[in-house]
């Protein structure tokens, strides 16, 4: 028996916590299960309990490839959606991409880069770089036949064109979700509980660069000390054995590298030379 539609529901499989925060936060109820996402078999059954309910769900058959990283290598290469992952070089820019999925269309809402000193976003493309970023990963996702909630891709560039390194359901491991608040004001996993409610959501257009990095470790200073500091808009502190982090937002990437290298020479106490970290692509600003 179907359940009364009057409330928005949503369902998660083997539910990310800050999922869960943002559907309580949004008024949103969530169904969950547990499942071994690489078994599809074992999919079918919740997916179809959540179906009856008259919630959105993917089928079972898009949850087990993206759950498993070879079988994304695999379809990426059988299908020829990019260069085998085999000729993405050491050198080539890493992309990450996130993106939102409703009714089986896909929006990027966000393209971030991996430098050696942390992460830049929106990574600096030039609009055709970005435009065959975005086609890639979207023709990726509907291979899989994915049909709702958030996806995170990883993206190499190389001469011959974007090649896909792995694609997961879900959205990006933080600092991701913060670099894209910073940066364009739009909250990753507010996006991603409404999409699963069948919502679409509004095109995400940065505004400013926001870059992050990564610290384990003892830190010289505390992260309250580092949060008021000037352009510091995030900090989550080391714990449990993992790095923290440190977001900041500025006008131009080079600038938010800049600012980058200043607090990790704050927080570690090395300096980073007397240019500091640059992003991938600097010098003009845009890779590709």
């Amino acid at each position: 028996m179907k359940e009364h539609n009057d409330v928005r529901r949503i369902f998660l499989l083997n539910p990310d916590q800050r999922l869960v925060r943002e559907a309580a936060h949004a008024g949103v109820q969530v169904r969950s299960a547990r499942v071994d996402a690489t078994d599809e078999s074992a999919l079918r059954a919740p997916l179809a309990e959540a179906a009856e309910a008259g919630l959105h769900v993917n089928p079972a058959r898009a949850l087990r490839v993206l759950a498993d990283q070879d079988a994304v290598t695999r379809l990426v290469r059988m299908s020829r959606l990019s260069p085998g992952a085999a000729e993405a070089g050491p050198d080539d820019p890493r992309l990450t991409v996130e993106t939102l999925s409703v009714h089986g269309m896909h929006q990027a809402v966000g393209i971030t880069a991996t430098a050696p000193w942390g992460l830049l976003h929106p990574a600096p493309l030039s609009d055709d770089t970005a435009a065959e970023v975005r086609a890639v990963v979207t023709a990726l996702l509907d291979l899989t036949g994915y049909q709702y909630g958030p996806a995170h891709t990883r993206v190499a560039l190389t001469d011959r064109g974007p090649v896909v390194l792995g694609c997961r359901a879900g959205i990006g491991d933080d600092p991701v979700p913060q670099l894209i608040g910073v940066a364009g004001g739009f909250d990753l996993a507010a996006g991603a509980v409404e999409v699963l409610t069948g919502r679409l959501v509004d095109p995400v257009r940065p505004h400013r660069f926001a870059a992050a990095v990564r610290l384990g470790g003892v830190w010289r200073l505390s992260a309250a000390e580092l949060a008021a500091l000037p352009d510091v808009r995030c900090v989550a502190a080391p714990g449990d054995g993992r790095p923290g982090h440190i977001v900041v937002g500025a006008e131009t990437a080079e600038a938010a590298a800049g600012r980058i290298a200043e607090l990790t020479a704050l927080v570690t106490g090395d300096g980073t030379g007397d240019d500091g970290p640059r992003p991938a692509g600097s010098g003009s600003g845009t890779i590709r």
